[in-house]
Order: structure tokens, then C-alpha cells, then sequence
């Protein structure tokens, strides 16, 4: 089964775009995704839960979507939560990708960490946007291919 971590910020196409780009570009298409947000972005996850369904759907899976709950400012239960999520669904036998694009700077930071850590995420993925302010708020299909970039930072950093 293929897993996708990922949490939630205020912009909610951080996190539908890198998803829908996984799919579409490498054919990463998860079954199962951990939305892991605090309470003050409810609306930015109803949001997401929307758009990832009809995209998982469009790719021929039907995902489960499970919300996790991480206080902002709980720094070390929120990677504990990362760290669970990566470990539980690799002793499975899953295949596991997180992504560290939304979301506030430590949550990318410890997003990143402990997809690279030994044992970690089979997958770490980045969306870069050449434009934020520009592209921010629109979906993948509506970014020109030459103004976005998906980087899996495993490749990246660690198989070179």
C-alpha cells in the first residue's frame, strides 16, 4: 500500500498541488494519507480532504484519509507523530512518502527529518513553486509545468 504523510497550513494547494503532482509526474498515486493539522486550519483541512478524494479517485484509488491533530507549538509530539505515522505504516510493508511543502517552516523542517532518517519515508517530496505569491492559491493543472518543480529530496540528498 502506498501512504502519504503530509500536514496542513493555511494554504491548503501547498498540500492538494505536491499530492497531485506526485500522481501525475511519478505515478505515486497513495491509498492511504495522514492529514496532520492543529485546530486553527479546520477549514483549510476541509478543504484538502475534498480535492485530495476527487484526485485519488481521478487516479483509480480510493484513499483513507485519517486527521491527526498536532498542537503548533508541541514541537517533539509532532515529530513524534511524523516518526509513528513513517514507522507504523514501513512495519506494515507499506510504501511511505511524506511531504514536506506545507505547513509552517519547523513542520517542513521536521517533515524532512524524519522522512530522511535511517528508516524513514521511502519518499520525502518538495513542490517548488518559481513563483509563491503568483502560484500559490492555484491547482497544479493551473501552474505552467516550467514554474514548478517536484524534488524528491531522497534522491536529491541522499543518492547522488
Amino acid at each position: 500500500m502506498k501512504v502519504w504523510i503530509t500536514t496542513v497550513g493555511s494554504s491548503p494547494f501547498a498540500v492538494i498541488n505536491t499530492l497531485w503532482a506526485a500522481c501525475e509526474l511519478e505515478g505515486y498515486v497513495p491509498e492511504k494519507l495522514y492529514l496532520v493539522a492543529n485546530g486553527k486550519v479546520e477549514q483549510e483541512v476541509k478543504v484538502v480532504n475534498e480535492w485530495t478524494k476527487r484526485i485519488i479517485e481521478a487516479y483509480g484509488e480510493d484513499a483513507i484519509i485519517e486527521r491527526i491533530h498536532a498542537d503548533e507549538v508541541d514541537f517533539i509530539n509532532f515529530s513524534r507523530i511524523l516518526s509513528s505515522c513513517i514507522t507504523e505504516e514501513k512495519k506494515k510493508g507499506n510504501e511511505v512518502a511524506v511531504d514536506m511543502t506545507p505547513g509552517r517552516k519547523f513542520m517542513s523542517a521536521f517533515s524532512m527529518s524524519n522522512g530522511l532518517a535511517e528508516n524513514g519515508a521511502d519518499r520525502v517530496y518538495y513542490l517548488h513553486l518559481s513563483d509563491v505569491t503568483k502560484y500559490k492559491n492555484r491547482p497544479f493543472i493551473e501552474i505552467p509545468a516550467n514554474e514548478q518543480r517536484l524534488y524528491d529530496m531522497k534522491k536529491v540528498l541522499l543518492e547522488k
